[in-house]
């Protein structure tokens, strides 16, 4: 074999094996870009996820701090219009007659037990006018147990408070409203609430 047909072989599997070696070094370059593509797109897609997740979450605690505000307001508004209610109903009922405002009294004051005396407090506008009905319930009970009235600053709205050393009984308008209120804002809230929702 000749020099020359040596050279030439060993010059081809040179080449052969720089082709081999290419072909390899293109294949693993493929192999890592296609890994690294792989992994650029795996963490675009977690951080995309992560920023979807985070934007409800801010989404919802937005939408919810909205129906909280809105539920305040509603919540405001009902208790200013029961608040306006009961005040016009404690003003009908004080500005009502002498006589039928002593007779809605007396219904109250059938509380107060007939064998014990006290005072019967009231404020200065219901002195003159239950005057004459403590007046009244005094002839009809004995002389251990007789009522003293006493006006004063309490009850504010109108009726009165029951007084004796041991205990209290609160026959006053104010917490006769308070008590009716609680009783009824929800129903009263419920009709208020479904002329503004309109349900």
């Amino acid at each position: 074999m000749s020099v020359e047909r040596i050279r030439k072989a060993i010059l081809d599997e040179a080449r052969a094996e720089a082709d081999r070696i290419a072909h390899e070094a293109r294949l693993r370059y493929q192999e890592r870009l296609d890994e690294a593509r792989r992994n650029i797109q795996e963490e675009f897609d977690r951080r995309w996820k992560t920023a979807q997740r985070d934007a409800e979450r801010e989404a919802s605690s937005a939408l919810m701090q909205k129906r909280s505000e809105h539920n305040m307001a509603l919540l405001r508004r009902r208790n200013a219009i029961l608040d306006e209610l009961f005040q016009q109903a404690a003003r009908r009922l004080v500005q009502s007659p002498d006589e039928g405002y002593r007779e809605l009294v007396r219904g109250w004051m059938r509380d107060i037990p007939p064998h014990v005396a006290g005072q019967v407090l009231c404020n200065g506008q219901d002195g003159q006018r239950l005057g004459p009905l403590v007046d009244s319930l005094n002839r009809s009970r004995g002389p251990e147990a007789q009522l003293r009235l006493v006006p004063g600053d309490r009850p504010s709205l109108g009726g009165v408070i029951f007084q004796t050393d041991k205990f209290e009984i609160d026959l006053s308008l104010d917490a006769r409203l308070a008590r009716l209120r609680e009783e009824l804002a929800p129903q009263v809230a419920d009709i208020l609430l479904r002329d503004q929702t309109g349900v």
